[in-house]
C-alpha cells in the first residue's frame, strides 16, 4: 500500500512539473523593439535606427513571429544583457531556437541559437 501511494505521489509530482516546464521551440520572425511595436506597430528597415536606439537604452527586444504575429520577448537565463545578443539582428528576419516560457499573457524566449535568414542578407527586411 505504501509503495502504491509513493508511486502515485511521484507520478503526480512528475506530471505537475512537466506541465509547468519550459518548451524548446524554433521560431521565424523579425527582431523588433517591443515598446515601439506595441505602441505604434513600428517595425522593418524604416524603423531600424529607432529600434537599435531603444534597445541600447534598455527597452525590450522581441521576435515578431512571421506566421502568427505573436511577439516573444527576448530574455536571458543567465541574466546577461539580451541586447548584446539581439542588437545585430534588429529589423532582420531570423530563425531562433530557444526556451519559451509563458505566464500572464507574456511570452519570453531565451535564445540558444540565432541565424539571419539568407533571403534577408543584403536585402531589406519586410515591413
Amino acid at each position: 500500500m505504501k509503495l502504491t501511494m509513493m508511486a502515485i505521489v511521484s507520478l503526480v509530482m512528475i506530471l505537475s512539473c512537466s506541465a509547468y516546464s519550459a518548451e524548446t521551440k524554433k521560431i521565424t520572425g523579425e527582431v523588433v523593439d517591443v515598446s515601439c511595436y506595441v505602441a505604434e506597430g513600428a517595425k522593418g528597415e524604416g524603423h531600424k535606427a529607432c529600434a537599435i536606439a531603444c534597445i541600447k537604452v534598455g527597452e525590450p527586444a522581441g521576435i515578431l513571429e512571421e506566421n502568427t504575429g505573436k511577439v516573444y520577448v527576448v530574455v536571458t537565463g543567465d541574466h546577461s544583457s539580451p541586447a548584446k545578443k539581439i542588437k545585430p539582428y534588429v529589423a532582420k528576419m531570423v530563425e531562433v531556437t530557444g526556451t519559451v516560457n509563458e505566464r500572464g499573457g507574456i511570452t519570453t524566449i531565451d535564445i540558444k541559437e540565432i541565424k539571419e535568414l539568407e533571403s534577408q542578407k543584403g536585402g531589406e527586411a519586410k515591413k
